[in-house]
Parts: structure tokens; C-alpha cells; sequence
């Protein structure tokens, strides 16, 4: 492709407008209420039932979330990566994201119904007791009901319609929000989880039809049976492995707490975790947005000046949020956690404070998850995510071993968990010209005229 049809190409993919602010606006609502949300009703659980029972619930949750990190392969990033490719190449879009959304949906329906069988056989050879048998099954139910969230956004996107997805999603936090706040209050922490699992159910339902209808209308009726591009199961695979790895440094960090420090060191973390969770939340909406703009940008033909251009302005903005960020809430955390949750987590604000300056730190590197993938490397991601999730795993071993008491062992943990998301983010700021170095790729024969995306 020459240096002209090249800037041609960069020139049609527009820069963020008043659209994508008002795209931004929305996303930027869903995340806060997925943050909001969930903690105030993780503030009812833990003065409600105490650490020991709100600890068993929070372990259930984790070993449901990471369950479903193993088994689910993480169809979402194919979806952005080759349905623009298809699209371009053949004009059959349509047809390929519908087949990726049903994988999906059947993928999450065989995982909840293995997970199901697991708990019961546990619970028959007595693993585990009753009470937490119940809780693990109600949490996989609630956990399976939401795989295909992922899959169902990634149409909005490429629908361009983002800003739909923003409010579904803040429709779904309320209705799960106040079903576990109602199950809580009339029957305790099993009904809790029984409202948020029917919430997610029926918020499933909703979210998948509302992104079939909106992507076949973008990209055209689906016609003919869709084939899978070349590359296709590859990219999954090593997609699918990273995004497994990224949850151990998430959801699976608490899975290990509860096996190395009990409940009580689930729960501080838990708590502790939540402000940093908040923010990151609140920078999600820039990777959403900045995901279809760089596969578009791929499938159009811009050079990697455009994207590497995207990507540091991105930087630039997320460096000055997150250091106002920390300004306003360092000062505040720790009374902030002691009048939510009571005194005796008072000493959890400097865990708080340490994991929280993690998060905007990481942020500056947000867009690090799906870089690589929009340039079709994922081994990229798989490499970095894989160590580090070992290096996050050490560091909660290592504070394990080193500190005595919840406290220490938490306060340690985040102050590696703050000198990792520094090395993370000044990797990826230094390996940024070799990422988005362009790779060889034949064009697939184009069957038909296709009919062009949208832009996002």
C-alpha cells in the first residue's frame, strides 16, 4: 500500500468528536455504577453478616469468576479483531459475529453446568459443607448468566453503538444491586446471591438481542453461513491463555488470599481493592472506545503513526487524571473506609492507598490489553500478562511469608502491587514502536462488495 492511500486511509478514521464524548459520558456511567454499585452492597453484606460469613461469599465469588476465566475463551476479542476483517473482505459481518455470540452463550452454558456437577461432587464427598456448596452454585449461576456480556459489547461496537451498551450496562448493576440488597435484607447472603444471579440472567437476555439487532443493522443482513477467517482459532487461543492469566492478578489474587490468609485477609483485600477498582473502572470506557478504532484502523490500512499518535494522547490524558486522582483522594481514603465499613478497617486505608496509586499508575498503560490484539500480536499480551501474574502471585506469597498479621500481609502485598503497575506501564510506554510495527499479511479474495463499517 503506498504512503498516499496509507494518510488517505488515517484520514477517514476521525478523530473523537462530540459523539465519542458523549459515547465516553455513557461507558463512563456504566463503570461507575459496576463500581459504585457493588461496593455499597458489599458494605451492607459485610456489616450485616461480619467478615467470617461476608469472606465465605467473597471466596465464592472468586473461585466462580475464576472458573469461568479458565473456561471461557474470550470470544469478544476475536469479535473486534476479525469481524471488521470479514466485513471489508467479503461482507458476511454479520453472519460471523452472530455465530461467535451463540459460541459464547453455549460456551457459558456448558461451563455453568460442569462447575454445577463440581460443586455437588464436592459437596457428596464432603469438600466443602452445605452452607458453602449452596453459595458456590449460586455464585457460578450468577458468574455463567454474564459470559456473553463480553461478546454482546464488542457488537456494540462495532454497531457504533457504545453509547447503548453503556446504558444497559448501568440498567443491569441497579437491577443486580437491588435484587442482592433484597435478598440479603429477606433472606440473608445465599439470597443475596440468588439476586444477583437472577439479575444477570435476565439483563443476559436483553443485552444479547439489543446487540444482534443493533450489529446486523450496521453491517447488513447475515446471508450465507459464516466461515472463520484464517487465524481466527489461533488468536482466540492466545487471547483466551492471557485473559486467563490477567484474572489470576485479579480475581484469582483473592482465591489465593483466602487459601493463604482466610477470610479475613479476603476481606481486607476486598475492601482495599475497591478504590483502585473504581478508577480502573472509570478508564475502561477509553480502551472500549479506543479497541474498534485501532482494528478499523488495522482493516482500513493506517500506518502505526496513527495509532501509536492515539495511543499517547491517551496516555497523556489518563497521567494527568490519575495524578488528580490521588491528590483528591489519598487525604480521604482511610476515613472514608472506617465510617463505610467501621473502625476496626480503619488500618485498611493504607492498603488502600498504595493499591489505588497501582491503579493510576497502570492506567497511564491502559490501552497495553488491547494494543497488541488490534494489531493482530496477542503473544505480545500473553508474554506480558503471564509474568505479570507470576510476579503478582509472589508478591502476595512473598508478604505472606514475610509479615505477620492481615494488616502487614496486606500492606506488604500493595506495595508490590505499586512497583509492578510501574514497571508495567513503563514497559509498554518503551515497547511502543515495536508493537505497532506492521506484520505481513496477505488479504483475503473478496467474494462480494462489502459493505463499509461505521465509524466508532
Amino acid at each position: 500500500m503506498s504512503v498516499t492511500t496509507r494518510s488517505r486511509s488515517a484520514r477517514r478514521v476521525r478523530l473523537p468528536g462530540g459523539r465519542q464524548l458523549l459515547t465516553f459520558t455513557s461507558l463512563s456511567s456504566a463503570g461507575l455504577g459496576e463500581a459504585v454499585l457493588p461496593t455499597l452492597s458489599l458494605i451492607a453484606l459485610v456489616r450485616m453478616t461480619g467478615a467470617q460469613i461476608s469472606g465465605q461469599v467473597i471466596f465464592a465469588q472468586s473461585v466462580a469468576g475464576l472458573w469461568f476465566l479458565v473456561s471461557n475463551p474470550g470470544l469478544e476479542d476475536a469479535t473486534q479483531r476479525f469481524v471488521p476483517l470479514e466485513q471489508q473482505r467479503s461482507g458476511r459481518g454479520s453472519a460471523l459475529f452472530l455465530l461467535l455470540l451463540r459460541w459464547s452463550t453455549g460456551i457459558g452454558l456448558a461451563a455453568t453446568a460442569v462447575a454445577l456437577v463440581a460443586v455437588l461432587a464436592a459437596r457428596l464427598l464432603g469438600l466443602v459443607s452445605g452452607g458453602l456448596a449452596l453459595m458456590l452454585a449460586l455464585a457460578v449461576v450468577g458468574r455463567g448468566a454474564i459470559v456473553p456480556y463480553a461478546t454482546a459489547g464488542a457488537g456494540f461496537a462495532l454497531a457504533n453503538r457504545l453509547r447503548t451498551f453503556g446504558m444497559l450496562r448501568v440498567l443491569a448493576a441497579f437491577l443486580s444491586f437491588g435484587l442482592s440488597l433484597v435478598g440479603l435484607w429477606a433472606g440473608g447472603p445465599l439470597l443475596y446471591l440468588a439476586g444477583q444471579a437472577v439479575g444477570g440472567l435476565a439483563m443476559a437476555a436483553v443485552i444479547c438481542l439489543t446487540a444482534s439487532r443493533a450489529t446486523v443493522s450496521a453491517l447488513g443482513p447475515a446471508t450465507g453461513h459464516a466461515r472463520l477467517p484464517a487465524g481466527l482459532i489461533p488468536f482466540t487461543f492466545k487471547t483466551s491463555v492471557g485473559t486467563t492469566v490477567a484474572g489470576i492478578s485479579d480475581t484469582g489474587i483473592l482465591t489465593i488470599a483466602g487459601l493463604l490468609g482466610g477470610p479475613s485477609l479476603v476481606t481486607v483485600l476486598k475492601i482495599a481493592l475497591a478504590p483502585g477498582r473504581f478508577y480502573a473502572n472509570l478508564t475502561i470506557p477509553v480502551t472500549t472506545m479506543l479497541y474498534p478504532r485501532i482494528t478499523q484502523a488495522v482493516a482500513q490500512g493506517a500506518g502505526p503513526a496513527f495509532i501509536k499518535r492515539m495511543v499517547r494522547r491517551t496516555s497523556l490524558l489518563l497521567s494527568v487524571s490519575g495524578a488528580v486522582t490521588a491528590l483528591v483522594a489519598f487525604p480521604l481514603i482511610g476515613t472514608v473506609i472506617a465510617m463505610a465499613y467501621g473502625a476496626e478497617y480503619a488500618d485498611t486505608g493504607a492498603v488502600a492507598m498504595l493499591l489505588l496509586g497501582a491503579a493510576c499508575v497502570k492506567s497511564v498503560a491502559c490501552w497495553s490489553n488491547t494494543l497488541a490484539l488490534g494489531v493482530g500480536k496477542p503473544g505480545w499480551r500473553l508474554s506480558y500478562l503471564t509474568a505479570e501474574a507470576a510476579l503478582l502471585v509472589a508478591a502476595l506469597l512473598v508478604a505472606h511469608w514475610s509479615a505477620s498479621g492481615t494488616a502487614a500481609t496486606a500492606l506488604h502485598f500493595a506495595s508490590g502491587t505499586l512497583v509492578l503497575a510501574a514497571l508495567g506501564s513503563g514497559f509498554w510506554l518503551a515497547m511502543l514502536g515495536p508493537v505497532t510495527a506492521p506484520r505481513p499479511e496477505a488479504p483475503a479474495p473478496v467474494d462480494r462488495p462489502a459493505r463499509p463499517l461505521e465509524r466508532v
